[in-house]
C-alpha cells in the first residue's frame, strides 16, 4: 500500500472560514494517522521477514562452510588412500615375485619326494632331524608368505572401493556446495529488494509525518499572518494614491501575483514541476528545483510572514512563508537549505535572505526545492493539489 497525503482541503471559495479548513484538517489527520498506523504494521511485518531471511542466510552460510570443510577432509582422505594403494601394490608385486620364485623351486624338485630325501639322503640321525626341521621351516614360510599376500590383496580391494566412494562423495559435495551458494545468492537478492522497498516506503512515511505535523500549525499561522497582512495592506492602500488601481487589480489575483514573486535563488532549474519517477517517495514533483553552489543565498520570493522555520524530515532545513497579495493568501516553500537566517513569526521583505542553499533531508545534491501554493500548504505525493508552477511567475 502506498501512503500519501491527500489535500487538506479542496480549493475553497473566499467565503470559507479558517475554522472549516481546520475541521477538514482534523478529519484528514485522523484518516492519515489510521493509514500511517497500518503502514507501520506492514513495515513491522516486513522487517520480521528481513530478520527471517537473515537467519536463513546465516544457516546457508554455515552449511557452505561445513560443506567446504568436508570437501577438504575428503581430498586429504583421497591422498591417503592413493598412497596406501601404491604401497600395497608395491608390496604385492614384491610378494608375487617371491611366490613365483618359490613356485619355480618347488616345480624343479617336483620329481623328488622331500620326505624320502630327508631320510635316505641324511648322513646320520642328526642330519635327518635337521633336514626335517628345515623342510618344515620352508613350508611354514611359504604358507605365511601366501597368507600375507592374500591379506594384502584384500586390503587393496577395500582401499580401491573406499577411494571410489570417497571420490563419488567429493563430486556430490561439490555439487551440493554450488547449489547452496546459488541459494545463498538468491536469498541475498531477495533481502536486498525487500530492504530497498522498505527504504522507499520509509521516505513516503517521513513525508506524511512532516505534513501532518505541520498542517494544523500552518492553518493557525496562516490565519494570523493573513490577518496581519490584510491590516498592513489596508493601511498601505489607505495611504496610497493608487488605491483605485489596486482595488481593480485585486479582481485578477493570479495575473497580479505574477508580478509579485521573484526567483528565490540564482541557480538554474534542475527539475521542473510535474510527474516524477517515484524513486524518491513521490510520483509528482510539486515545485521546482534550483541547482546552485552550497551556501549561496536564498531570498524570500515575496514579502510575508514566516509560518514555519524548521529542520528534519524529507525537506531537511525548510521555511514556509505566508503572503497576502491583492486580498488573497499564497504560501511559498523553501526546502533542503544548508542553514536558516530567519525564525517563525518573523516578517520578511521580498528579496530578504532567509537561508543558504544546501542538500539536507531527502536530497541528492545541492539545490533549493521551491513551491508556490494558492492558499495554504497542501500536499499529495501522487498528484497536484493547489500548487502553482513557480516557472510561470518569473
Amino acid at each position: 500500500m502506498t501512503l500519501l497525503i491527500t489535500p487538506l482541503a479542496h480549493p475553497v471559495s473566499a467565503a470559507s472560514s479558517y475554522k472549516e479548513k481546520q475541521q477538514q484538517n482534523q478529519q484528514q489527520q485522523s484518516k492519515q494517522k489510521r493509514a500511517l498506523s497500518d503502514k507501520k504494521n506492514q513495515l513491522s511485518k516486513a522487517q520480521q521477514e528481513v530478520y527471517a531471511l537473515d537467519q536463513q542466510i546465516n544457516g546457508l552460510t554455515l552449511q557452505v562452510v561445513e560443506n567446504q570443510q568436508k570437501i577438504d577432509r575428503n581430498q586429504k582422505q583421497i591422498q591417503l588412500l592413493e598412497r596406501k594403494i601404491e604401497t600395497l601394490r608395491k608390496k604385492i608385486d614384491k610378494q608375487e615375485k617371491m611366490l613365483g620364485d618359490r613356485l619355480a623351486v618347488r616345480q624343479s624338485k617336483a620329481d623328488q619326494d622331500p620326505l624320502l630325501e630327508a631320510v635316505f639322503g641324511a648322513k646320520d640321525v642328526g642330519d635327518m632331524i635337521s633336514r626335517f626341521n628345515a623342510f618344515n621351516t620352508i613350508a611354514e614360510s611359504d604358507a605365511s608368505l601366501l597368507k600375507d599376500y592374500e591379506q594384502n590383496k584384500q586390503q587393496l580391494a577395500v582401499a580401491q572401493k573406499d577411494l571410489e566412494q570417497t571420490r563419488a562423495d567429493l563430486i556430490h559435495d561439490r555439487a551440493l556446495l554450488k547449489k547452496k551458494q546459488r541459494e545463498l545468492k538468491a536469498e541475498k537478492t531477495k533481502r536486498t529488494a525487500l530492504l530497498k522497498r522498505l527504504k522507499s516506503e520509509k521516505r513516503t512515511i517521513e513525508t506524511t509525518i512532516l505534513s501532518l505535523k505541520d498542517a494544523a500549525n500552518q492553518l493557525k499561522a496562516q490565519e494570523a499572518a493573513a490577518r496581519a497582512a490584510r491590516i498592513a495592506e489596508e493601511q498601505a492602500v489607505a495611504q496610497s494614491k493608487t488605491s483605485a488601481s489596486v482595488a481593480k487589480a485585486s479582481t485578477k489575483v493570479l495575473s497580479q501575483a505574477k508580478g509579485k514573486f521573484i526567483k528565490p535563488a540564482a541557480g538554474s532549474i534542475s527539475q521542473g514541476m510535474g510527474a516524477a519517477s517515484g524513486s524518491n517517495g513521490y510520483a509528482y514533483h510539486n515545485g521546482i528545483d534550483l541547482a546552485g553552489p552550497v551556501n549561496s543565498p536564498i531570498v524570500a520570493s515575496a514579502g510575508g510572514t514566516v509560518i514555519q522555520a524548521s529542520s528534519g524530515g524529507p525537506y531537511g532545513n525548510h521555511v514556509y512563508l505566508s503572503h497576502s497579495i491583492g486580498g488573497k493568501t499564497f504560501t511559498t516553500v523553501y526546502a533542503h537549505m544548508n542553514s536558516l537566517t530567519i525564525k517563525q513569526g518573523q516578517q520578511v521583505k521580498q528579496g530578504q535572505q532567509i537561508g543558504n542553499l544546501g542538500s539536507t533531508g531527502n536530497s541528492t545534491g545541492p539545490h533549493l526545492h521551491f513551491e508556490i501554493h494558492d492558499g495554504g500548504y497542501q500536499y499529495n505525493a501522487n498528484g497536484r493539489t493547489n500548487e502553482l508552477n513557480p516557472s510561470d511567475f518569473f
